[in-house]
This record gives structure tokens, sequence and C-alpha cells, in this order.
């Protein structure tokens, strides 16, 4: 059992049920927001008895989603613990089949678009809102813009020094550590942990019907996105993606981006300027000089190879760097514009 590989569960194939054993004499087992057994424990147990969909399975720990019982809606749990059995497969007749979604647009009725914004590296709720000063006077009254901020705190390194010197005093959280692949590209430590974190914040703030991200917010924007087009997630009808990263995430989740192009649509917005070490420049630059052979795959901008993700693209390219908004006024203008009328076309 320790050593079976991750097993996703697509959309179109059967989905592995598991009845919850263990914890008789503690009202549940402990749920975790993260594979790790030292990421953060969830408040809620899992209740004896309780019934879950297997959506990954890694070794001895279990990504489930909730079905019958009391507990979190989703999370990771041990299935064995010091040889103890803790979670138990049911039967193949119990088995459940997983849906391939359609793309829908949010069925709000009258409601303005609610829109979840999800911030950079190194930033914050109030640092994201400041990053968009020109954005929300032209969504007032019009979008509901939601900013969630990020779970862990960041305390020192490049980020946070650059960042404390432009927001002094501001909190500089992300969603989960940053780090570079063997080509350059962009990826985390723990996706699959801070998904799960993502989603039950999600829930929490649902109805939502849209995503706006910066930079890592970008990039997580796009695997809830997938997650959602693959019936893993919450139903996601827009995007938009300011300044993505070469997506090195998607051989970390390569469940989500095997079932072709994203479907909803989706903006993509970013600089000229940008490079691949856009974001997190003195530790590309440090693992060049050590060594690091970038590979571009034939695209000089890193986020066209995000682009090349999604059915349904929209792309504005301005002149400038790694900015959630262009400085230029004429520029921003023109993008905040475009944002705020492609969520009313779209959501």
């Amino acid at each position: 059992e320790g050593d079976q590989d991750c097993i996703p569960v697509p959309p179109g194939f059967m989905a592995q049920l598991w009845e919850i054993v263990g914890g008789v004499d503690k009202g549940g087992i402990i749920v975790r927001e993260g594979k790790d057994l030292k990421s953060p424990q969830v408040s809620d147990r899992l209740s004896t008895g309780a019934i879950v969909k297997e959506l990954i399975l890694e070794g001895d720990r279990l990504c489930f989603e909730l079905s019958t019982g009391a507990g979190p809606a989703t999370g990771w749990v041990s299935i064995v613990l010091k040889e103890k059995v803790l979670c138990q497969r049911t039967s193949s007749d119990d088995w459940t089949f997983v849906e391939s979604p359609v793309w829908q647009p949010s069925a709000r009725g009258d409601r303005k678009p609610r829109i979840v914004c999800l911030h950079g590296t190194a930033c914050c709720e109030k640092i994201f809102k400041m990053q968009l000063a020109k954005l929300l006077p032209k969504a007032q009254g019009k979008l509901d813009l939601v900013f969630l901020g990020g779970r862990t705190k960041i305390e020192a390194g490049p980020a946070f020094d650059t960042m404390q010197k432009f927001f002094p005093g501001c909190p500089n959280l992300m969603y989960d550590k940053v780090a570079l692949d063997s080509k350059g590209w962009r990826i985390y430590d723990d996706p699959q942990g801070a998904l799960v974190w993502l989603q039950q914040r999600l829930k929490e703030l649902a109805p939502f019907d849209g995503l706006l991200g910066f930079s890592q917010g970008a990039n997580f924007s796009l695997m809830l996105a997938a997650q959602a087009a693959c019936g893993l997630g919450l139903p996601v009808g827009c995007a938009v993606l300011l300044s993505p990263n070469a997506p090195g995430f998607v051989e970390q989740v390569p469940e989500l981006f095997t079932g072709g192009p994203l479907p909803m649509p989706i903006l993509v917005v970013s600089g000229e300027q940008e490079g691949y070490g856009a974001g997190m420049e003195p530790v590309f630059e440090a693992a060049l000089k050590q060594g690091l052979e970038l590979d571009t795959k034939g695209e000089d901008a890193a986020a066209a190879h995000v682009v090349k993700l999604l059915a349904r693209p929209e792309v504005l390219v301005h002149k400038e760097g790694h900015v959630p908004l262009p400085r230029d006024k004429q520029k921003c203008e023109e993008v905040v514009d475009r944002i705020v009328s492609f969520i009313l076309a779209s959501c």
C-alpha cells in the first residue's frame, strides 16, 4: 500500500469510495490541508463511518471529497497509521461515476459577478488592493471583488525585502512556497495541499463566478480553473490571469491538464519585458549562474505557455514588465476597461 503511485480520478472514470473506520474513540480521524504530515490540521475530524470519494491516493495518504457523514468537505488523511487501518476501500459495487463537466456561464441572475482575487508572492489582501487601485473604481457597482490572502507567512528572502521596501509593515503571504524546475519554469512545494486549502476557502466565499490572480495568484487561478474543468473543484465561470509564469506546475498536477484545453474564457494579461524569472529574479539569476539551462520551448514569453492550455483565450500584452497593472496611465486604463468588460461578458 505504501508504495502506490498517485492515482488521480479524471472525468469519465469510476472513483473509488472509502469508509472511515478509524478514530472510533476520538470522534473520527485527523484531516490535514496538505499531503505532508506536517501540513496544518483542519479543525474538524472526519467522522468514523463517513464515506469519501478518492481524489488522489499517494502512498498511505488519501485526498478525499466527503460523500456522506460528518467532517471537512475535502482534505488529506492517512489510510494507515502505525499498522492500524483508518480508511477502508468499499466494494467495487460502491464506486461512483465522475461526470465529465461541460463549461457553462455562471447562473448569477441579477447579481453582480463575484470574483475572488488571489495576490502574488509576498503580498496580502491590503497590498493587492493597492496594486489594483486603478481597477477598483472601475469595478465599483459592476463587479464584486473579494480578496483572499495567502495561507503562509514569508518572513525573509528577496521577495520579502522587495515588498517591505514598497509596502512597509504589511503582512507578506503566499499560497505555497515557490521554486524553479529543471527548465527554469515555476513550480511549488505542495500544490495539491495549497489547492485543497484554496477549495476550502472558496467554499466559504461562495457563491463566486470567477477568479482574478497576479503572478502566483494567477498560477493558482489557472490550477483552480483546471480543477473546475475536470470536475475536481468548484465551478469557475471565467478567469483573469495577470502575469502568469511558465507553468512548470502542470507536471506536478498532470491529472488536471490531461482532458484538453480548459473550456472557460480566460483573459491573459502580460508584459513584453517579463522574463522567465519574473517575480523571483534574484533566485532565477543565481540559478543561471549555477548552471541552470533555461528551456523556453521556442517561446519568448512565459505566458505563451499558459495560453496554449486554454480553449478560449483572450490575450492582452502591454509594454511593461511583471506588474499587476501597467504604470502608463493610458495603457492601464485600457487594461482595466478590458478586464471589467471581459468579466461582465464572460461571467
